[in-house]
Protein backbone atom coordinates (compact mmCIF):
# COMPACT_ATOMS: atom_id res chain seq x y z
CA UNK A 1 0.00 0.00 0.00
CA UNK A 2 2.38 2.71 1.21
CA UNK A 3 5.57 1.36 -0.38
CA UNK A 4 4.19 2.25 -3.79
CA UNK A 5 4.06 5.89 -2.68
CA UNK A 6 7.75 5.69 -1.94
CA UNK A 7 8.67 4.26 -5.31
CA UNK A 8 6.76 7.19 -6.78
CA UNK A 9 9.01 9.55 -4.82
CA UNK A 10 12.12 7.76 -6.08
CA UNK A 11 10.98 7.83 -9.70
CA UNK A 12 10.00 11.49 -9.60
CA UNK A 13 13.28 12.46 -7.93
CA UNK A 14 15.17 10.71 -10.74
CA UNK A 15 13.05 12.18 -13.51
CA UNK A 16 13.14 15.64 -12.01
CA UNK A 17 16.93 15.62 -12.23
CA UNK A 18 17.19 14.47 -15.84
CA UNK A 19 14.11 15.59 -17.79
CA UNK A 20 15.35 15.90 -21.40
CA UNK A 21 12.78 18.57 -22.31
CA UNK A 22 14.40 21.08 -19.97
CA UNK A 23 17.59 21.16 -22.04
CA UNK A 24 16.03 21.49 -25.50
CA UNK A 25 17.36 24.62 -27.22
CA UNK A 26 13.95 25.32 -28.71
CA UNK A 27 12.31 25.13 -25.28
CA UNK A 28 14.83 27.55 -23.79
CA UNK A 29 14.42 29.94 -26.74
CA UNK A 30 10.64 29.74 -26.43
CA UNK A 31 10.62 30.64 -22.73
CA UNK A 32 13.04 33.53 -23.35
CA UNK A 33 10.81 34.87 -26.13
CA UNK A 34 7.67 34.53 -24.01
CA UNK A 35 9.15 36.27 -20.98
CA UNK A 36 10.51 39.06 -23.18
CA UNK A 37 7.32 39.56 -25.24
CA UNK A 38 5.07 39.54 -22.18
CA UNK A 39 7.47 41.67 -20.18
CA UNK A 40 7.39 39.39 -17.16
CA UNK A 41 8.16 41.62 -14.19
CA UNK A 42 10.38 39.06 -12.43
CA UNK A 43 12.23 37.94 -15.57
CA UNK A 44 15.94 38.48 -16.21
CA UNK A 45 15.45 38.49 -20.00
CA UNK A 46 16.06 42.02 -21.31
CA UNK A 47 16.73 41.24 -24.96
CA UNK A 48 16.39 38.43 -27.53
CA UNK A 49 17.86 38.33 -31.01
CA UNK A 50 15.01 37.97 -33.54
CA UNK A 51 17.41 36.46 -36.06
CA UNK A 52 18.38 33.54 -33.82
CA UNK A 53 15.17 33.11 -31.81
CA UNK A 54 12.52 31.39 -33.93
CA UNK A 55 9.79 32.18 -31.38
CA UNK A 56 10.21 35.98 -31.30
CA UNK A 57 7.03 36.69 -33.28
CA UNK A 58 4.67 34.24 -31.50
CA UNK A 59 1.67 35.77 -29.72
CA UNK A 60 1.78 34.36 -26.21
CA UNK A 61 -1.44 34.67 -24.20
CA UNK A 62 -1.74 36.23 -20.76
CA UNK A 63 -2.32 34.12 -17.67
CA UNK A 64 -6.05 33.76 -16.85
CA UNK A 65 -6.91 35.64 -13.66
CA UNK A 66 -8.26 32.49 -12.02
CA UNK A 67 -4.90 30.78 -12.44
CA UNK A 68 -2.69 33.74 -11.57
CA UNK A 69 -4.60 34.80 -8.43
CA UNK A 70 -5.78 31.52 -6.97
CA UNK A 71 -3.36 28.91 -8.35
CA UNK A 72 -0.17 31.03 -8.33
CA UNK A 73 0.62 30.88 -12.03
CA UNK A 74 2.86 33.91 -12.41
CA UNK A 75 4.14 35.18 -15.74
CA UNK A 76 7.30 33.07 -15.77
CA UNK A 77 5.65 29.80 -14.75
CA UNK A 78 2.91 30.42 -17.29
CA UNK A 79 5.48 31.02 -20.05
CA UNK A 80 7.10 27.75 -19.06
CA UNK A 81 3.72 26.02 -19.36
CA UNK A 82 2.90 27.56 -22.75
CA UNK A 83 6.28 26.63 -24.21
CA UNK A 84 6.02 23.04 -22.99
CA UNK A 85 2.93 22.61 -25.13
CA UNK A 86 4.26 24.57 -28.08
CA UNK A 87 7.30 22.28 -28.18
CA UNK A 88 5.27 19.13 -27.49
CA UNK A 89 2.76 19.80 -30.28
CA UNK A 90 5.63 20.58 -32.62
CA UNK A 91 7.34 17.29 -31.75
CA UNK A 92 4.07 15.39 -32.23
CA UNK A 93 3.61 16.97 -35.68
CA UNK A 94 7.19 15.99 -36.53
CA UNK A 95 6.52 12.47 -35.14
CA UNK A 96 9.30 12.86 -32.60
CA UNK A 97 9.41 11.55 -29.04
CA UNK A 98 7.45 13.44 -26.37
CA UNK A 99 9.72 14.65 -23.59
CA UNK A 100 9.15 15.39 -19.93
CA UNK A 101 9.75 18.84 -18.46
CA UNK A 102 10.82 19.31 -14.82
CA UNK A 103 10.09 15.66 -14.06
CA UNK A 104 6.53 15.76 -15.40
CA UNK A 105 4.81 14.98 -18.65
CA UNK A 106 3.38 18.03 -20.46
CA UNK A 107 -0.16 17.95 -19.08
CA UNK A 108 -2.81 20.44 -20.15
CA UNK A 109 -4.53 22.45 -17.44
CA UNK A 110 -8.00 20.92 -17.16
CA UNK A 111 -10.51 22.54 -14.79
CA UNK A 112 -7.62 24.32 -13.11
CA UNK A 113 -5.60 21.15 -12.43
CA UNK A 114 -2.12 20.41 -13.73
CA UNK A 115 -2.67 16.64 -13.70
CA UNK A 116 -6.39 16.05 -13.97
CA UNK A 117 -6.59 12.27 -13.60
CA UNK A 118 -3.96 12.08 -10.85
CA UNK A 119 -5.95 14.71 -8.95
CA UNK A 120 -9.26 12.89 -9.41
CA UNK A 121 -7.82 9.52 -8.44
CA UNK A 122 -6.07 11.05 -5.41
CA UNK A 123 -9.47 12.30 -4.29
CA UNK A 124 -10.77 8.77 -4.89
CA UNK A 125 -8.06 7.42 -2.57
CA UNK A 126 -9.20 9.79 0.15
CA UNK A 127 -12.63 8.11 0.33
CA UNK A 128 -11.68 4.68 1.82
CA UNK A 129 -9.56 6.36 4.49
CA UNK A 130 -12.41 8.70 5.39
CA UNK A 131 -14.93 5.83 5.51
CA UNK A 132 -12.60 3.85 7.75
CA UNK A 133 -12.06 6.91 9.94
CA UNK A 134 -15.82 7.12 10.50
CA UNK A 135 -16.03 3.39 11.32
CA UNK A 136 -13.16 3.41 13.81
CA UNK A 137 -14.41 6.62 15.43
CA UNK A 138 -17.82 5.02 15.93
CA UNK A 139 -16.19 1.91 17.40
CA UNK A 140 -14.23 4.01 19.88
CA UNK A 141 -17.41 5.77 20.88
CA UNK A 142 -19.24 2.47 21.41
CA UNK A 143 -16.31 1.01 23.39
CA UNK A 144 -16.37 4.07 25.62
CA UNK A 145 -20.09 3.78 26.24
CA UNK A 146 -19.78 0.09 27.12
CA UNK A 147 -16.64 0.70 29.23
CA UNK A 148 -14.69 -2.08 27.55
CA UNK A 149 -11.07 -2.84 28.32
CA UNK A 150 -8.64 -0.11 27.39
CA UNK A 151 -6.61 -2.55 25.28
CA UNK A 152 -9.39 -2.64 22.67
CA UNK A 153 -9.32 1.14 22.41
CA UNK A 154 -5.54 1.18 21.94
CA UNK A 155 -5.81 -1.13 18.93
CA UNK A 156 -8.57 0.93 17.34
CA UNK A 157 -6.71 4.16 18.04
CA UNK A 158 -3.72 2.76 16.14
CA UNK A 159 -5.92 2.11 13.11
CA UNK A 160 -7.47 5.54 13.49
CA UNK A 161 -4.00 7.08 13.19
CA UNK A 162 -3.58 5.25 9.89
CA UNK A 163 -6.83 6.69 8.53
CA UNK A 164 -5.90 10.23 9.57
CA UNK A 165 -2.47 9.96 7.95
CA UNK A 166 -4.10 8.52 4.84
CA UNK A 167 -6.61 11.37 4.61
CA UNK A 168 -3.85 13.96 5.04
CA UNK A 169 -1.61 12.22 2.51
CA UNK A 170 -4.23 11.98 -0.23
CA UNK A 171 -5.42 15.52 0.43
CA UNK A 172 -1.82 16.69 -0.01
CA UNK A 173 -1.50 14.51 -3.12
CA UNK A 174 -4.67 16.03 -4.60
CA UNK A 175 -3.39 19.55 -3.99
CA UNK A 176 0.07 18.70 -5.34
CA UNK A 177 -1.29 17.23 -8.58
CA UNK A 178 -3.67 20.16 -8.90
CA UNK A 179 -0.80 22.64 -8.60
CA UNK A 180 2.85 21.65 -8.40
CA UNK A 181 4.63 24.09 -6.09
CA UNK A 182 7.55 23.66 -3.69
CA UNK A 183 5.25 23.71 -0.66
CA UNK A 184 2.68 21.32 -2.16
CA UNK A 185 5.45 18.93 -3.18
CA UNK A 186 6.96 18.90 0.31
CA UNK A 187 3.61 18.38 2.01
CA UNK A 188 2.90 15.49 -0.36
CA UNK A 189 6.21 13.85 0.61
CA UNK A 190 5.85 14.58 4.34
CA UNK A 191 2.42 12.98 4.61
CA UNK A 192 3.47 10.06 2.42
CA UNK A 193 6.06 9.37 5.12
CA UNK A 194 3.37 9.69 7.78
CA UNK A 195 1.29 6.96 6.13
CA UNK A 196 4.26 4.60 6.14
CA UNK A 197 5.07 5.24 9.79
CA UNK A 198 1.48 4.93 11.01
CA UNK A 199 1.04 1.73 9.02
CA UNK A 200 4.25 0.31 10.47
CA UNK A 201 3.19 1.43 13.95
CA UNK A 202 -0.28 -0.16 13.77
CA UNK A 203 0.80 -3.49 12.26
CA UNK A 204 3.83 -3.91 14.55
CA UNK A 205 1.75 -3.14 17.65
CA UNK A 206 -0.93 -5.58 16.52
CA UNK A 207 1.47 -8.41 15.59
CA UNK A 208 3.31 -8.18 18.92
CA UNK A 209 0.05 -7.77 20.89
CA UNK A 210 1.55 -4.60 22.30
CA UNK A 211 -1.93 -3.17 22.72
CA UNK A 212 -2.40 -5.54 25.68
CA UNK A 213 0.24 -3.55 27.57
CA UNK A 214 -0.94 0.09 27.55
CA UNK A 215 2.20 1.67 28.99
CA UNK A 216 4.48 -0.08 26.50
CA UNK A 217 2.08 0.80 23.70
CA UNK A 218 2.10 4.47 24.68
CA UNK A 219 5.91 4.51 24.81
CA UNK A 220 6.07 2.90 21.36
CA UNK A 221 3.61 5.44 19.94
CA UNK A 222 5.64 8.29 21.40
CA UNK A 223 8.85 6.90 19.91
CA UNK A 224 7.31 6.60 16.43
CA UNK A 225 5.95 10.15 16.71
CA UNK A 226 9.44 11.33 17.70
CA UNK A 227 10.96 9.56 14.69
CA UNK A 228 8.53 11.37 12.41
CA UNK A 229 9.28 14.69 14.07
CA UNK A 230 13.04 14.19 13.67
CA UNK A 231 12.46 13.14 10.06
CA UNK A 232 10.64 16.41 9.31
CA UNK A 233 13.31 18.39 11.15
CA UNK A 234 16.05 16.69 9.10
CA UNK A 235 14.30 17.60 5.86
CA UNK A 236 13.64 21.15 7.05
CA UNK A 237 17.31 21.71 7.86
CA UNK A 238 18.61 19.99 4.72
CA UNK A 239 16.10 18.83 2.12
CA UNK A 240 17.36 15.63 0.51
CA UNK A 241 15.37 13.52 -1.94
CA UNK A 242 17.79 10.64 -1.44
CA UNK A 243 17.44 10.64 2.35
CA UNK A 244 13.65 11.02 2.11
CA UNK A 245 13.41 8.10 -0.29
CA UNK A 246 15.60 5.83 1.83
CA UNK A 247 13.74 6.68 5.04
CA UNK A 248 10.34 5.94 3.54
CA UNK A 249 11.35 2.80 1.69
CA UNK A 250 12.93 1.40 4.86
CA UNK A 251 9.69 1.69 6.85
CA UNK A 252 7.61 0.73 3.84
CA UNK A 253 9.49 -2.55 3.41
CA UNK A 254 9.16 -3.19 7.16
CA UNK A 255 5.42 -2.68 6.85
CA UNK A 256 5.19 -5.22 4.01
CA UNK A 257 7.22 -7.77 5.97
CA UNK A 258 5.10 -7.27 9.10
CA UNK A 259 1.90 -7.69 7.12
CA UNK A 260 3.11 -11.03 5.77
CA UNK A 261 4.22 -12.10 9.26
CA UNK A 262 0.79 -11.15 10.62
CA UNK A 263 -0.79 -13.33 7.94
CA UNK A 264 1.36 -16.27 9.05
CA UNK A 265 0.53 -15.58 12.70
CA UNK A 266 -3.18 -15.73 11.93
CA UNK A 267 -2.74 -18.97 9.99
CA UNK A 268 -0.93 -20.68 12.87
CA UNK A 269 -3.62 -19.49 15.31
CA UNK A 270 -6.37 -20.97 13.12
CA UNK A 271 -4.47 -24.25 12.77
CA UNK A 272 -4.07 -24.43 16.55
CA UNK A 273 -7.81 -23.96 16.97
CA UNK A 274 -8.39 -26.74 14.49
CA UNK A 275 -6.06 -29.12 16.35
CA UNK A 276 -7.83 -28.34 19.64
CA UNK A 277 -11.14 -29.26 18.06
CA UNK A 278 -12.70 -25.81 18.31
CA UNK A 279 -14.07 -26.01 14.76
CA UNK A 280 -16.11 -29.23 15.19
CA UNK A 281 -19.42 -27.42 14.98
CA UNK A 282 -18.24 -24.71 12.58
CA UNK A 283 -19.21 -25.09 8.90
CA UNK A 284 -16.27 -25.69 6.57
CA UNK A 285 -17.24 -22.70 4.43
CA UNK A 286 -16.96 -20.46 7.48
CA UNK A 287 -13.50 -21.80 8.34
CA UNK A 288 -12.40 -21.36 4.74
CA UNK A 289 -13.71 -17.80 4.76
CA UNK A 290 -11.74 -16.98 7.89
CA UNK A 291 -8.54 -18.36 6.40
CA UNK A 292 -9.05 -16.24 3.29
CA UNK A 293 -9.84 -13.03 5.19
CA UNK A 294 -7.16 -13.38 7.87
CA UNK A 295 -4.33 -15.15 6.04
CA UNK A 296 -4.65 -14.80 2.28
CA UNK A 297 -5.96 -11.24 2.04
CA UNK A 298 -2.72 -9.63 3.37
CA UNK A 299 -0.67 -11.64 0.86
CA UNK A 300 -2.95 -10.50 -1.96
CA UNK A 301 -2.56 -6.90 -0.85
CA UNK A 302 1.23 -7.14 -0.93
CA UNK A 303 1.21 -8.81 -4.36
CA UNK A 304 -1.31 -6.40 -5.90
CA UNK A 305 0.42 -3.26 -4.65
CA UNK A 306 3.79 -4.61 -5.77
CA UNK A 307 2.38 -5.21 -9.25
CA UNK A 308 0.89 -1.71 -9.26
CA UNK A 309 4.36 -0.31 -8.64
CA UNK A 310 5.39 -1.52 -12.09
CA UNK A 311 3.28 1.33 -13.48
CA UNK A 312 5.80 3.70 -11.93
CA UNK A 313 8.82 1.77 -13.13
CA UNK A 314 7.53 1.43 -16.71
CA UNK A 315 6.22 4.94 -17.26
CA UNK A 316 4.05 5.94 -20.22
CA UNK A 317 2.01 8.97 -21.23
CA UNK A 318 -0.79 9.77 -23.68
CA UNK A 319 -0.93 13.41 -24.75
CA UNK A 320 -4.26 12.81 -26.49
CA UNK A 321 -5.93 11.36 -23.38
CA UNK A 322 -3.87 13.39 -20.87
CA UNK A 323 -3.17 10.38 -18.69
CA UNK A 324 0.02 8.68 -17.57
CA UNK A 325 1.15 5.63 -15.63
CA UNK A 326 1.27 7.59 -12.40
CA UNK A 327 -2.42 8.48 -12.65
CA UNK A 328 -3.34 4.87 -13.35
CA UNK A 329 -1.23 3.84 -10.36
CA UNK A 330 -3.31 6.18 -8.21
CA UNK A 331 -6.41 4.45 -9.56
CA UNK A 332 -4.97 1.05 -8.66
CA UNK A 333 -4.34 2.04 -5.03
CA UNK A 334 -8.00 2.77 -4.23
CA UNK A 335 -9.13 -0.87 -3.96
CA UNK A 336 -6.23 -2.04 -1.71
CA UNK A 337 -7.09 0.66 0.84
CA UNK A 338 -10.67 -0.61 1.13
CA UNK A 339 -9.40 -4.18 1.54
CA UNK A 340 -6.72 -3.23 4.08
CA UNK A 341 -9.25 -1.64 6.42
CA UNK A 342 -11.62 -4.59 5.98
CA UNK A 343 -8.73 -6.83 7.00
CA UNK A 344 -8.03 -4.69 10.07
CA UNK A 345 -11.68 -5.04 11.10
CA UNK A 346 -11.78 -8.80 10.51
CA UNK A 347 -8.52 -9.28 12.38
CA UNK A 348 -9.77 -7.09 15.22
CA UNK A 349 -12.98 -9.09 15.52
CA UNK A 350 -11.14 -12.44 15.48
CA UNK A 351 -8.47 -11.62 18.07
CA UNK A 352 -10.82 -9.45 20.10
CA UNK A 353 -13.14 -12.40 20.66
CA UNK A 354 -10.25 -14.66 21.63
CA UNK A 355 -8.06 -12.45 23.81
CA UNK A 356 -9.87 -9.34 24.98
Amino acid sequence: MRLAVLVTILVHCFLGACSPGDNLDEFIDCTYACEYNRRCSNSQINYIDPETNMFHDIEFFDTPNLYSKFLFWDCISDCDYQCQHIITRWRIDEQEEIYQFHGKWPFLRLLGTQEFFSTIFSIGNFIPHYKAFVKFSRMLSEDGNKRRKHSRSILIWNYLYVTVAGMLAWTASSVFHCRDLIITEKLDYFFAGATVLTGFHAIFARMTSMFLYPKIAQAFTASVAMIFGLHILRLYVDWSYTYNMRFNIFFGVLQYILLIMLSCQNYYALQKQKQMGEFKKTPYSSIKGQIFKLCITPIILVVVTTMAMSLELFDFFSYEWQIDAHAIWHLCTIWPSWVLYDFFLEDYAYWGNRQL
